[in-house]
């Protein structure tokens, strides 16, 4: 039987939601389908905290995704969030460059974030939460939001030359 991943995005968004209002947390997990097959991993939160346990990450999802069978690939963790008005205000670049994380600025957001990615296209799906009252709220990512780089982008990109 074959599964629509536009279904697999959505279920995966849906149990993210309502795991997170019913916790009040994420455990972050990455998915891949495989074939029929969706297989879910916890990420211990120790690879999360450094760059290079984040680069370790990443590389072992690349290297799932270089099977032929891996038609998709997903991520879900927290995270912290924050919006500017302009690219060139000084904490847009200092985010940018490395010199500071968002989790370092006075005004973020919780968010919790679920990156899905298929050879054809990455998408990031956000929403601001509380986790005090576990409510989940506004989107924080726009739809225009299309373009993903980072550590956890790419994963596909083999499939691509």
């Amino acid at each position: 039987m074959e599964t629509n991943l536009d279904e697999i995005r959505d279920t995966m968004c849906g149990a993210m939601i309502t795991n997170f209002e019913k916790d009040g947390y994420l455990a972050p997990i990455v998915f891949f389908h495989k074939g029929d097959d969706i297989l879910i991993s916890e990420i211990p939160n120790e690879l999360l905290s450094t760059q290079q346990g984040k680069s370790m990450i990443a590389d072992t999802i690349k290297m799932v995704c270089s099977s032929p069978e891996t038609t998709a690939v997903g991520m879900i963790i927290e995270a912290y969030g924050a919006k500017f008005d302009k690219k060139d205000d000084s904490n847009a670049k200092d985010i940018m460059s490395g010199k500071k994380r968002v989790s370092d600025l006075e005004e973020k957001q919780d968010i919790i974030i679920m990156i899905f990615s298929t050879p054809e296209k990455e998408e990031l799906i956000s929403y601001v939460v509380d986790p005090e009252t576990k409510k989940v709220g506004e989107k924080f990512s726009s739809d225009e939001c299309d373009k993903m780089a980072g550590t956890f982008s790419g994963f596909f990109s083999w499939k691509k030359d």
